[in-house]
């Protein structure tokens, strides 16, 4: 192997572990050994869909920083989060995300 190769893998390593991690920091862990043994309908459809999930970190990330922002507040993630967990099918939980979005549109961009 060439010696710049090897002197890469170290930091690559780190930014892919740095990378997967940050990936997957939202309120939902979908690692199974993490999870509980029953998980909510809404956790096992956001955890076995890549789309969910990918959508859902997406959500998730806006709303950290629309937190930050003092754009949304809690009251606002703590309603989304009580939708989404009360979703039993994938239909239900498309139209919360659409929701969410729509909400911090217009939060974003108030008129």
């Amino acid at each position: 192997m060439p010696r710049s190769i090897r002197r890469a893998l170290p930091g690559l390593a780190v930014t892919v572990f740095a990378i997967s991690f940050g990936a997957h920091a939202t309120d939902i862990d979908c690692d199974p050994s993490a999870s509980p043994a029953n998980p909510a309908p809404a956790q096992r459809l956001i955890c076995e869909s890549a789309l969910f999930s990918m959508g859902y970190q997406r959500i998730y990330a806006d709303q950290q920083r629309m937190l930050k922002a003092g754009a949304v507040s809690e009251a606002d993630i703590a309603a989304f989060r009580a939708k989404r967990d009360g979703c039993k099918t994938a239909s239900c939980l498309d139209t919360v995300f659409r929701e969410w979005k729509a909400f911090a549109t217009k939060a974003a961009h108030p008129q």
